[in-house]
């Protein structure tokens, strides 16, 4: 199987439209999507539709599950609480119908999806130091757990005698006796300090995983929100990526 990894859209069209064409420039036919379809940005629907549409398999995030009333808001920051509340208001009800029928996990071939870990999906634990990547990897079976949720692109693997150690590499071979868990990055909000678009490619035939950084419309993305009346940080943040 050969699919892009797409994950953390936050409602960011300018984004999310240059995601997709260069999927399809590359031929690849499947997309497997991590969630926060929604949040932060100022097109929930058209994120939404447009994900579901041309995703194969696409789980819920933290966003999604708030905007639903799922999870509290008030466990987000006053920013992010403040785009929920906007985007709760702006979703139809299509689209919310669309959002509950999203499962936290999913499993493709010898690759599981979730939003934010493999372990109690619906606590959304965030996954930064070695440590935390290590003990996750008993949660699920298959070779590849593909996560979201920090907006940092990554991976970290596994041994056969439980050696685990980041990946360094870009792009990165999969290697028999290991496993992997990889952040495919964020489509809409990166936050590694580099504003590019973020997705990831995996290739389960040539055995490999590549992160793809694409320049997108950033200012068109901020005058949006700010048209939107969000907060002006949520536009400031999308020119530095953090």
């Amino acid at each position: 199987m050969k699919a892009a990894v797409i994950s953390d859209v936050h409602s960011n069209l300018e984004a999310l439209n240059v995601v997709i064409k260069d999927i399809k420039k590359r031929r690849i036919k499947k997309i497997l999507c991590l969630g926060d379809l929604v949040g932060y940005g100022a097109d929930p629907n058209k994120c939404v539709e447009l994900c579901l549409q041309e995703s194969d398999k696409t789980v819920a995030g933290n966003h999604d599950w708030a905007a639903l009333g799922r999870t509290d808001p008030g466990t987000f920051n006053p920013v992010a609480a403040e785009a929920i509340e906007w985007t709760k208001k702006q979703l139809r009800s299509d689209n919310m119908k669309r959002l509950k029928a999203l499962q936290l996990t999913e499993s493709v071939g010898d690759v599981f999806l979730v939003h934010a870990s493999p372990q109690t999906p619906e606590i959304w634990h965030y996954l930064f130091r070695l440590e935390d990547f290590k003990k996750h990897f008993k949660f699920f079976q298959q070779q590849v757990c593909f996560i979201g949720h920090s907006h940092i692109p990554g991976a970290a693997f596994q041994d056969a005698n439980g050696y685990t150690d980041f990946i360094r590499d870009n792009p990165f071979p999969l290697i028999d006796g290991r496993r992997y868990i990889v952040n495919a990055g964020s489509v809409g909000q990166p936050r590694d300090l580099d504003p590019r678009a973020c997705y990831t490619i995996y290739d389960g035939n040539a055995k490999s995983i590549e992160f793809i950084r694409l320049d997108y419309n950033v200012p068109r993305a901020q005058q949006k929100v700010l048209d939107a009346g969000l907060p002006e940080a949520l536009a400031e943040r999308l020119l530095v990526g953090r």
